[in-house]
């Protein structure tokens, strides 16, 4: 019979896989990013938020994938609310949990290896300043 302490680790393994899967495309990272950098109420237009310069992507076949994928992937679990209408999204109540990944691969980023690092901007910027 599972304890109330069993029932408490799977509930936070459960969440950490959602995190994990929540970010396991680009375009879904890039939306996290792209909402830590702006202020905590504001709501960011898609598909630009969502299409970094490094990758750029036909505008409407994004929109089509983020309407039909990856917005629902990071609204499932609260971690953003979006509308259809114009296209947009702003960080949802559950925001913080996919936003410290982010926070703490930057806290980190010299100690990552080059080969995730190299062409991501964002993560050479903090590497640089690392030992």
């Amino acid at each position: 019979m599972p304890t109330d302490r069993d029932r408490r680790a799977s509930a936070m393994i459960e969440r950490w896989d959602r995190v994990f899967r929540a970010l396991t495309a680009e375009p879904r990272r890039q939306i996290v990013v792209a909402l830590m950098e702006a202020p905590p109420e504001r709501q960011l237009s898609l598909p630009e938020a969502a299409n970094p310069p490094y990758q750029l992507r036909d505008p409407e076949t994004l929109y089509v994938d983020l309407v039909h994928t990856h917005l629902p992937v990071l609204a499932e679990h609260d971690f953003v609310e979006w509308e259809r209408e114009p296209l947009s999204v702003e960080r949802g109540p559950a925001f913080e949990e996919v936003a410290v990944v982010f926070d703490a691969l930057q806290a980190y980023a010299g100690a990552i290896p080059p080969q995730l690092t190299q062409e991501c901007q964002r993560l050479e910027e903090h590497a640089g300043g690392q030992s």
